[in-house]
């Protein structure tokens, strides 16, 4: 992480699965300290998920994976509105919280059961983009997820 343009940087990697390949990291768009991290293991055969979360730059993180099944999980959105709701997109789905990754739920109940390389939310409208591994592309109303949670930075 740098906090000077680039000048010096400091690896935040302490604590976490060092050979785990990072498969997406996110900054909070409510808190410039907090940022998202997803690893995936599949390389070495380990297929647990793995979602973490720092609230200090990266210096500390919190394993916030809670009962998301096992299999690797490819990405993760927060919502631009309520810093509690988070989705990830796994080998096998969509899931989401409402509670900051203390519990996990499958999104949806049509979509497939297949590989989400790419989640993307439009902020105005409440709609999740799902890009999924040959089963398509697909957009849900998330709306009844979001009740303002903070301010945005």
């Amino acid at each position: 992480v740098t906090k000077d343009g680039g000048k010096t940087w400091k690896e935040i990697m302490k604590g976490l699965p060092y050979k785990k390949w990072v498969s997406q990291i996110v900054a909070s768009a409510f808190d410039l300290s907090t940022v998202y991290m997803t690893q995936n293991g599949k390389r070495d055969d380990d297929f647990a998920a793995y979602v973490w979360k720092s609230t200090d730059y990266g210096e500390n993180w919190v394993d916030i994976s809670g009962n998301i099944p096992l299999g690797p999980v490819n990405v993760i959105r927060e919502h631009p509105r309520n810093r509690n709701v988070l989705f990830v997109g796994t080998d096998i789905g969509v899931y989401v919280t409402t509670d900051g990754g203390k519990t996990w739920n499958v999104l949806g109940t049509n979509l497939p059961s297949t590989f989400v390389h790419d989640l993307i939310i439009h902020p105005r409208d409440n709609i999740l983009v799902i890009a999924t591994h040959g089963r398509g592309m697909w957009a849900m109303d998330v709306a009844k997820f979001v009740a303002s949670s903070g301010r945005r930075r």
